[in-house]
């Protein structure tokens, strides 16, 4: 299940809101636990992040798409 964006900044953005709500060590005690997730281009130029387990709202939970297409990886 993904939340899809524009940016990639504004994917970080609810990642980190994600990782800030769970209390991950980057947001706490400086530690390198910053997301859950993180976003990753897609093959049209939006960004996808996986929101599997995270905490959606309801306007989320109705903007949430089942899968997306990456590009392939270059060798």
């Amino acid at each position: 299940m993904y939340l899809i964006f524009a940016s990639e900044e504004a994917g970080i953005e609810r990642a980190d809101e994600e990782g800030k709500d769970r209390k991950y060590p980057y947001w706490t005690t400086g530690g390198t636990t910053r997301w859950v997730t993180r976003p990753y281009p897609t093959i049209d130029g939006l960004w996808a992040l996986d929101v599997s387990e995270y905490e959606l709202d309801d306007l989320e939970q109705t903007t949430t798409v089942a899968s997306v297409v990456f590009p392939e990886p270059e060798e």
